[in-house]
């Protein structure tokens, strides 16, 4: 006979569960700021928004492009989920917003995963510090307001992690949503999908004898199955249909899966990037790890151990230095720190308590301030500071921000002033004190932020200035990234060639201190832009081949 909780923990202070309701309202507050309200930003959010609506636009759901582009980095997952969101809400929201709102659904699938998981290895109570430390994460706060792929893999990693936990329990449902998990991994992230879910697998059987029999065995069939009849249809259908998409797909996959030793270089970067990124699951896991070292596969964190393990090691061994590459990492810590935090000693959770009362007060009132210096020039030095940064900018606010700022504002006073204790209490403020952030950043500061990343009006210069050449045909990219590719497709249905199209106009691009390409021999300058200064600046320019 299997009971509902695996392990149960003694502690002095009952914790509280937090109602449903205020968890649902808490997660708007936190998810549609940003996900809704403003053009694609420059980055991956852009990038990705393009992909989505290349499918829209283009009928290429087999293969990701932008703008008749393959697009290899990730495969298509997120991408259908984007364009159907944008299919069926297109009508009632700007596009882009619709398309991204598939992120707000992906990651509320992602917290349900980790609070039902939560639930099942350390008790009802964890469930509702898995939700709060989610929330909380400062590495998910930005890529959760994004088009961002990794989302949709996080999401199926924690998909994962439940049904393993779900196996465990011998559940019958347990098998299905192991292997639809698994090929959302592999769909969403490719190769270093797999690698990162399909090896979790292992723990149960070699951390619990008492598993190891014909039933488990026939569990592990039916997930694989399930994950092999969701998986292979793409790829079977691009082998028909592409075959020339489907080898550079894989080439790239192989590529990124190739171990390296450029992260061990730089290895104090790479430590605070880690640092920072999964802040403040790490220290609750490490603490939690350290006082259980002698009972972990009681304790019941193996498998969530291995599955931050696998994906800490993809992402120190593979791949670039960036921190969306670290999102993955963030399910199996946000399991384990649950279990923790429901347990810590008064003084612990009054001091993670503390801390955040204290930051997130304080970076409240430098937003306060930043608006002020930017609308009413005061603090002065703060003013020219903030203005010196985007050349040209000019603040501009509407009444709906500011009503939005006071109401959370108003709530972390609430919050701050109102909150008995209780065992969650930390990791409740501490989640109200990050959507109070990005609520406020994306209000007061909205303008700023959307001066410096919103592509429409480079675009729209840039379609102005192609328009005024009266060339039919082509316009060659220089170093134009994909982020551009596509916020152009988007903005003003202009298609950026490949550099070695035999085009009449060249478009080129340099960003922070780098200088612009320099323009083929015998070429003319007819156009150029620059905004931003320092690394945030941006420079085009647009080269014509002179007449014969």
């Amino acid at each position: 006979m299997h009971t509902e909780q695996f392990t149960e923990f003694p502690s002095s202070k009952p914790a509280i569960h937090v109602p449903n309701w205020a968890l649902i309202l808490l997660f708007l507050a936190y998810a549609l700021p940003a996900n809704i309200g403003h053009a694609p930003w420059r980055g991956d959010d852009a990038e990705h928004i393009g992909v989505a609506f290349s499918m829209m636009l283009d009928g290429t759901w087999l293969t990701p492009q932008i703008a008749g582009q393959a697009f290899l980095d990730s495969p298509p997952l997120a991408y259908w989920l984007g364009a159907l969101s944008g299919k069926l809400l297109g009508w009632l929201l700007p596009l882009h917003d619709a398309i991204r709102l598939s992120m707000v659904g992906t990651l509320g699938v992602m917290i349900l995963c980790l609070r039902h998981a939560a639930r099942d290895l350390y008790g009802r109570e964890s469930a509702s510090a898995a939700a709060m430390l989610s929330i909380g994460s400062v590495g998910l706060l930005v890529h959760a307001h994004e088009m961002q792929p990794l989302i949709t893999l996080a999401s199926a990693v924690a998909g994962v992690i439940y049904g393993l936990v779900q196996m465990r329990k011998r559940t019958r449902q347990a098998p299905f949503i192991t292997g639809i998990a698994t090929a959302a991994c592999f769909l969403s992230g490719g190769l270093p999908g797999l690698l990162a879910s399909l090896p979790v697998w292992l723990v149960l059987p070699l951390s619990e004898p008492s598993l190891r029999d014909a039933r488990l065995l026939r569990q592990f069939a039916l997930a694989f199955l399930t994950a092999l009849a969701l998986s292979l249809p793409w790829p079977f259908l691009l082998a028909v249909f592409d075959p020339g998409f489907l080898d550079a797909w894989w080439q790239n996959q192989l590529d990124l899966i190739l171990p390296h030793t450029s992260h061990l270089a730089h290895g104090k970067d790479f430590a605070n990037l880690v640092g920072w990124f999964t802040w403040p699951l790490w220290p609750l896991v490490i603490w939690s790890l350290w006082l259980r070292r002698r009972s972990l596969r009681e304790f019941g964190h193996l498998i969530p151990l291995a599955a931050a393990l696998f994906s800490l090691i993809l992402a120190t061994g593979t791949g670039g230095m960036r921190p969306a590459n670290l999102v993955p990492l963030l399910p199996p810590l946000i399991v384990m720190a649950s279990g923790e935090q429901c347990r810590l000693r008064r003084g612990a959770a009054n001091a993670f308590d503390w801390f955040g009362l204290i930051t997130f007060s304080m970076v409240g009132i430098a937003l306060w301030l930043a608006w002020l210096a930017m609308h009413f020039g005061w603090p002065e030095p703060l003013s020219r500071n903030i203005l010196r940064l985007l050349p040209g900018f000019q603040p501009s606010w509407a009444w709906y921000q500011l009503l939005i700022a006071v109401s959370l504002s108003a709530g972390w006073l609430i919050a701050l002033f109102r909150l008995p204790f209780f065992q969650l209490r930390g990791a409740v403020r501490w989640a109200i004190g990050v959507t109070l952030t990005w609520g406020l950043a994306t209000t007061l500061c909205f303008s700023w932020f959307d001066y410096n990343k919103n592509y429409q009006p480079v675009s729209t210069a840039i379609a102005g200035a192609v328009a005024r050449q009266k060339l039919e045909g082509c316009v060659a990219g220089i170093d134009v990234g994909d982020s551009q590719r596509a916020a152009f497709l988007y903005f003003n249905n202009l298609r950026i060639a490949p550099r070695t199209a035999a085009c009449e106009l060249k478009l080129a691009y340099a960003t922070g201190r780098n200088p612009l390409p320099v323009a083929p021999e015998g070429w003319e300058t007819v156009w150029q832009m620059e905004r931003g200064s320092g690394r945030l600046g941006e420079r085009f320019a647009l080269y014509r081949r002179p007449a014969d």
